[in-house]
């Protein structure tokens, strides 16, 4: 009898050690895409992709002709990230991180977001660095849906999409 209950205890013991470290495990808060993706999935409208490009482009430059020359982009709303959002997105970007690279050492502090480009419904659109690479500086333009982005180095705008169960709705 003694026997048994020492092997039910073990086994209600691990069973709960495995629920804990499970429950606390690192999670994705949201999903990333390219431009192009976000824009082909239906989470980023023509419009909003206008006013990505006229953030990071400065202005109208290379799309004069889709923008006009009175074109207003939609206001960024927020100004700037909260927190929260921003330590979202590299808690995301660590998790993604660790899971292609199986490197555990990886955490939100490794990366940054360096620009914003705006809040579109549920989707960010950011650019990121982290610790772990290097961008070269080639000078590139993305074309997506005839809209024109130019860069000055091989980093590149990134759409971040909160899931539905962590955005509070």
């Amino acid at each position: 009898m003694k026997k048994i209950l020492n092997i039910l205890c073990t086994a209600i013991a691990a069973v709960l050690l495995c629920g804990g470290i499970a429950g606390c495990a690192p999670q994705t808060y949201g999903t990333f895409y390219t431009l192009e993706e976000a824009y082909e999935a239906g989470i980023l409208t023509h419009d909003e992709l206008m006013s990505i490009a006229y953030y990071h482009n400065g202005g109208t430059r290379g799309n004069e002709a889709i923008m006009g020359e009175d074109y207003v982009p939609i206001p960024k709303d927020p100004q700037e990230l909260s927190e929260e959002t921003s330590w979202k997105i590299c808690e995301t970007a660590a998790y993604n991180y660790r899971r292609e690279y199986e490197n555990a050492e990886a955490s939100a502090d490794d990366f940054k977001i360096i620009r914003y480009h705006g809040t579109y419904g549920d989707c960010v659109a950011i650019m990121m660095t982290d610790k772990f690479g290097d961008y070269d500086t080639a000078l590139w333009t993305v074309v997506v849906a005839d809209i024109s982005i130019f860069y000055n180095n091989g980093n590149r705008i990134t759409i971040w999409h909160e899931s539905e169960e962590n955005n509070g709705d």
